[in-house]
């Protein structure tokens, strides 16, 4: 016997063996291949070349992100099921700089965009986007938009173009903001789960689905107050661009109705009428008054232009650089505990880029880009002590807020020496919950109950088949309490304001950047590029003295590659999904987002500093 399983255990280490060869000439020649790949990237002489019209098509497909996101296997399997996942992007970085580098090119004269694959953002960043068009075309260029429909947020940036050109049979959807989630509450009645919930904050609204079957009116109060100042900032913004009076979009969005039935159901007409766009015209019409104004490409089809995204592909600088550093490092997504897979920060892994920073002495300065809701308590702990011990050790820290910093991404911007915010930036939600479902009563209708002995009267820890004893009930909440007074306290002492005076703006309510700023959460006003300058003015660096460098998380290489065939296979056989795009499908991917913002609560602790509601903001309605 003693024989046999030494020659079985001989083969299985030679199939190893052989295994594990395979896999090593395979990553080498997978190496070898994008390493050849590169170094033909930097000698190729192929060069971009600029259309003879100066013009550049900006057809931006799917949503402007801070960075690319990125699934775990698992989940990317379950988007493709339903249609979702990251699908195409477009960084803010490119938009950006695609137009700084535009308006300055004088080989450039105009942008012709197409916004009908656009997925929205938030409202910070079309803001930016907004601000660089004008700049476009104070520079004495013009920006020609198409739309057969335009979303809300597409309308934002299309009525910045020098002329907007509308289907005759789409509209222009300029309808205000609103923000509804669904509500779970008597469905988990029926089903006898049991909801342990543990909080402190009258506006902390993160688990309301699950407590009731409305929206609570402190809320409601809340998100209305948020929501009415970014509608604000959208009517001023796009009223001034359009040259309209103040209030047309209000009284365009409250007389909508009536101004459809007067044109007969004809939207493009309305939007005409309302000084929306400029003009109606047929796709086939408006091609050929591109092609004749700017010359038809033969060749390829389509009037005569280069691609903004090659352009600014095209356009990065590549030079030796001084050796001081500004380091970036993104915080975008959900916060969890440990090593979250791509699209959220990981406590241990964000920390862990903010110690590498801490310990380079050519870092002079780290500016923390927030994009996210927060999440596990715990892990935005983690990166604050980082943070600050940076800070103690003599590296200036400043925190930029992007789209939305609120509850953990507001928790981790607190070390900072400056926090800077969008005036539309999302923030606050200063506040704490614990959130243990069990479901004692629900296995008790199918004859399944849990019992044993325990030594103490709380070794019996929270269970999801037995429940929450009164003892836990009593540390949990006293933990969640505990929580909210240590984030009351961090957000006081680097806020130089008393408990009273954070708590009377915490308890769970969301802010604007500017509410934010008027209460004193935030130093400044601005966006990446002031938080950039305001740390190189700290550190005392002029400009070309230093570099500004990202530091990222290390992603396995092998699996962005199967990721990228993933999705190519989930195209090909799947398409958009096996609910489509229609309306059951988008109602199986909001479903799909509450379970996923459950599923990313792994606090040790069950503590969560988490602004659910946050994702609302987002929208491309």
């Amino acid at each position: 016997m003693s024989s046999d399983e030494n020659i079985v255990a001989r083969i299985w280490r030679y199939i190893g063996a052989f295994q594990h060869g395979i896999l090593r000439v395979f990553g080498i020649f997978v190496i070898a291949f994008f390493l050849i790949a590169f170094i033909g990237s930097l000698f190729s002489s192929d060069e971009f070349d600029m259309a003879d019209s100066g013009v550049l098509i900006f057809a931006p497909e799917g949503p402007i992100v801070e960075e690319p996101t990125t699934l775990s296997p698992n989940d990317a399997f379950t988007a493709s099921l339903l249609g979702g996942g990251p699908g195409e992007e477009v960084l803010l970085s490119d938009v950006v700089d695609g137009f700084r580098q535009a308006a300055e090119d004088d080989d450039i004269t105009a942008i012709v965009m197409n916004l009908e694959r656009f997925g929205g953002g938030y409202p910070a960043a079309l803001h930016q986007v907004a601000h660089e068009m004008e700049a476009f075309r104070e520079a004495g260029k013009e920006i020609i938009v198409y739309g057969d429909n335009f979303s809300m947020s597409g309308y934002f940036l299309a009525a910045h173009a020098s002329e907007v050109y509308l289907h005759d049979m789409g509209g222009a959807s300029v309808n205000g903001y609103a923000v509804y989630r669904t509500f779970f509450r008597s469905l988990l009645d029926r089903l006898n789960v049991t909801l342990n919930v543990y909080r402190v904050g009258t506006f902390k609204s993160a688990l309301e689905p699950y407590l009731g079957d409305e929206m609570s009116e402190p809320a409601a109060e809340a998100n209305l107050y948020v929501f009415g100042d970014l509608w604000d900032a959208y009517q001023e913004r796009v009223e001034a661009a359009r040259g309209l009076s103040d209030g047309a979009l209000q009284t365009h969005a409250d007389e909508f109705p009536e101004l459809l039935v007067a044109q007969g159901g004809d939207t493009a007409a309305v939007s005409l009428n309302a000084g929306l766009v400029d003009h109606v015209i047929g796709r086939g019409a408006y091609r050929n008054l591109l092609e004749e104004r700017f010359g038809r490409d033969s060749e390829n089809g389509g009037i005569v232009a280069s691609n903004f995204f090659d352009y600014v592909e095209a356009n990065r600088e590549f030079q030796l650089l001084p050796a001081d550093k500004i380091v970036v490092i993104r915080a975008v997504g959900g916060i969890v505990d440990g090593n979250g897979d791509g699209g959220v920060i990981g406590g241990d892994q964000h920390a862990e880029l903010v110690r590498r920073a801490r310990l380079d002495d050519n870092v002079r300065a780290i500016v923390l880009r927030i994009d996210s809701g927060g999440g596990s308590a715990f892990a935005s702990e983690l990166i604050r002590e980082e943070l600050e011990l940076a800070r103690l050790e003599g590296k200036i820290v400043i925190a930029s807020m992007a789209g939305v910093a609120a509850s953990g991404g507001y928790w981790i911007a607190t070390p900072a020496h400056e926090i800077w915010a969008e005036p539309t930036t999302i923030t606050g939600s200063i506040g704490i919950f614990g959130f243990i479902p069990t479901f004692e009563d629900s296995l008790a209708e199918i004859g399944v109950f849990e019992d044993g002995v325990a030594t103490t009267e709380i070794a019996r820890q929270p269970s999801m088949t037995g429940g929450v004893t009164e003892e836990w009930d009593t540390v949990l909440q006293s933990s969640i309490e505990a929580g909210y007074e240590r984030f009351l306290s961090i957000v006081a002492e680097s806020r130089d304001m008393s408990r009273d005076e954070v708590d009377a703006v915490a308890q769970g309510r969301i802010w604007t950047g500017q509410q934010a700023f008027d209460r004193g959460l935030v130093d400044s006003l601005g966006g990446y590029d002031d938080a950039i300058a305001a740390a190189a003015e700290r550190a005392g660096l002029e400009e070309g003295d230093y570099r500004v460098v990202e530091f990222r998380d290390e992603v396995d290489p092998f699996a962005q590659i199967l990721q990228m065939l993933g999705q190519d296979a989930r195209l090909a056989v799947f398409g958009e999904g096996l609910l489509g795009s229609g309306w059951l499908g988008d109602m199986a991917r909001d479903a799909q987002d509450e379970i996923e913002t459950i599923n990313m609560m792994n606090d040790p602790n069950g503590v969560y500093a988490s602004c659910v509601e946050c994702n609302a903001f987002r929208i491309s309605q």
